[in-house]
């Protein structure tokens, strides 16, 4: 059955003021551009404002500073945060879960030391090792492999083709993304007297917490000992490289193609953007944010925002970026004194 919401309903669940037509009816959401009649959307940055106007949408969720021309026949909810209610929204459509009948598929290999809790669903293909333990209400779909004597909490959902290794621990409802590894060894090499090169030994593991979600194709390197910990409530993007014997503070989000070097120490809270690096042996304070691409190869206090390569201040950054603009600038100033004082 289509879901409809009325523009005064969509007003009651985002706490927003109504404006427009209170009887606008959705069935549907989507972006500005890709929106049909009978659709919500919502205006994230004013900078925007303009594709408001041409949108096909029926409801808009709208931030305090919209100034744009109202259809009568539409109706525009103002919210503080629009994108957090349009998020709203959206759960309201959104298809229902699909729900993992409890069972162990005839193709999957479970040793018998494998402690299963009640309501678990192992699907097709799925290896588990000797002295494993699955929480109560977890999935495991095809393909996965469940190392030995690693233990996995209540509640969590791993996508197909996962590997994670012997003995590493994983929290209470977590979700683990397609493609990904936890518990491979750490990049640990040393050159011999003759110049060979000799692995060292990974003998520790990864301990992850609760309410963390890890994308696809990431990789989490077990500690060469000790730990490689990420705390509660982390979110990691798609292919994100953490090394051995990292430590992740709760609440921190770790964006697409970042890497984070061995025995880095990563705060609450922080923020490391798309393909930025961090170096080894360092530690990124409480609340820093890491910007897009940039290179941090030194540690950071807490609230510290980076930038560049080699990453530094925000004031930093722009007066380096700035300053050749700054000596053209006297450049042309000093040709005009010249001469002026020639004449």
């Amino acid at each position: 059955m289509t879901k409809q919401l009325t523009a005064q309903e969509i007003a009651a669940l985002t706490g927003g003021e109504l404006k427009g037509n209170p009887a606008a009816v959705a069935s549907g959401v989507a972006a500005l551009k890709e929106a049909a009649a009978g659709d919500v959307s919502f205006l994230g940055n004013r900078k925007y404002q303009h594709q408001v106007d041409a949108s096909q949408a029926t409801i808009f969720i709208v931030p305090p500073d919209f100034d744009g021309e109202e259809n009568p026949e539409k109706a525009y909810i103002v919210c503080s945060a629009p994108d957090m209610a349009f998020t709203k929204v959206v759960m309201v459509f959104a298809p229902e879960p699909i729900k993992y009948a409890p069972g162990v598929h005839p193709s999957a290999v479970v040793a018998p030391t494998v402690k299963i809790g009640p309501n678990v669903h192992i699907g097709a293909n799925v290896v588990i090792d000797e002295g494993a333990e699955i929480g109560a209400g977890t999935a495991i779909l095809p393909g996965c492999w469940i190392g030995a004597f690693t233990k996995i909490g209540r509640d969590g959902l791993i996508y197909g083709n996962v590997s994670i290794r012997e003995r590493c621990i994983i929290g209470d409802r977590f979700i683990v993304h397609s493609g990904t590894t936890i518990g491979s060894d750490g990049f640990g090499f040393a050159p011999d007297p003759r110049g060979a090169i000799i692995k060292i030994p990974q003998v520790g593991i990864v301990v992850i917490g609760n309410d963390v979600e890890i994308g696809a194709n990431c990789t989490i390197d077990r500690a060469r000992f000790g730990q490689t910990r990420i705390g509660n409530f982390v979110k990691i993007d798609n292919l994100v490289q953490v090394a051995h014997n990292v430590h992740i503070g709760d609440c921190t989000m770790l964006i697409s193609q970042c890497g984070i070097a061995g025995s880095a120490e990563i705060g609450r809270g922080v923020i490391i953007a798309a393909k930025a690096g961090i170096n080894g042996h360092i530690s990124i304070g409480d609340g820093c944010k890491v910007a897009g691409t940039a290179g941090v190869v030194k540690s950071l206090p807490p609230g510290s925002i980076a930038i560049g390569t080699p990453a530094e201040s925000q004031r930093e950054f722009m007066a380096r970026v700035t300053l050749p603009k700054k000596v053209a600038k006297l450049e042309e100033r000093l040709k005009q004194l010249e001469a002026e004082l020639a004449r």
